[in-house]
């Protein structure tokens, strides 16, 4: 057999790590999700610490007062999230805000009495209101809400970690979220609970345990408002593909 002359070895050799380097890349950009996001958010519901809803298959049942004390489940909550850093396709994420004003309902499985009021600040451009409407669809697919409006009130989002305060508003005053952080044994360590997923979203740093001092909500015809409830941190990481047209 002819041997391949030296010089041509170096040349062929190049080429092939050129094609192999062809190919790993475009295997990774086939394998790159539509979106990624990390998002913080400042929560808090009308539940008792710690949120029930993690642990059972429907909303928690808040004995109605009156002459039968009627039986009435429902979980209407505040979440408040800042993306830290995302896109979607081509649409850059970081630094949107949205109010999730929502009651999950008493039906999991339905979506029976349920409602969710999707709020973007106005700095969140139409094209990232379009982004996240799907992402925050597929975070929180679990619930079929039975009604589901947008709306675009300006907002502040802080957590002040010296003081031990989180505090969300929004400008209008219909929309406020207090949070205190919840004193451990230990001074210099918050109370977090890990090993437990949130929602759709493959990972979180875990759930700060940062009682609601006041939470409250008015829009698209709800109102609730509650104090010393259920209320916490976390960051989360959620990633996936774009739903289709058809599924919209």
């Amino acid at each position: 057999m002819r041997l391949i002359p030296r010089l041509l070895l170096l040349p062929l050799l190049a080429l092939a790590v050129g094609l192999i380097y062809l190919s790993s890349a475009a295997q990774e950009k086939s394998a790159k999700p539509d979106f990624d996001m990390t998002a913080s958010y400042i929560e808090a519901c009308s539940c008792d610490m710690f949120c029930p809803c993690y642990f059972n298959t429907h909303s928690t049942n808040h004995m109605a007062m009156g002459e039968h004390h009627a039986e009435e489940h429902f979980c209407r909550a505040n979440l408040v999230l800042k993306v830290d850093k995302g896109y979607y396709k081509d649409t850059k994420l970081d630094g949107a805000k949205v109010w999730l004003g929502s009651d999950l309902g008493s039906d999991w499985s339905t979506g029976k009495d349920s409602w969710l009021v999707v709020n973007f600040d106005p700095s969140v451009t139409k094209e990232q209101q379009a982004a996240l409407a799907d992402i925050l669809t597929q975070l929180y697919s679990a619930i079929p809400f039975q009604k589901k409006t947008v709306s675009n009130t300006a907002f502040s989002w802080d957590v002040d970690t010296k003081t031990g305060v989180a505090h969300a508003k929004m400008s209008d005053g219909k929309g406020e979220v207090i949070l205190e952080r919840v004193k451990g044994d230990s001074p210099n360590h918050e109370v977090v609970i890990h090993n437990l997923t949130y929602w759709s979203a493959q990972s979180n740093d875990g759930f700060r345990m940062w009682k609601s001092k006041h939470e409250a909500f008015e829009g698209d015809g709800h109102k609730f408002s509650y104090d010393g409830t259920n209320g916490f941190l976390i960051t989360i990481h959620f990633s996936g593909n774009a739903r289709p047209a058809s599924a919209d």
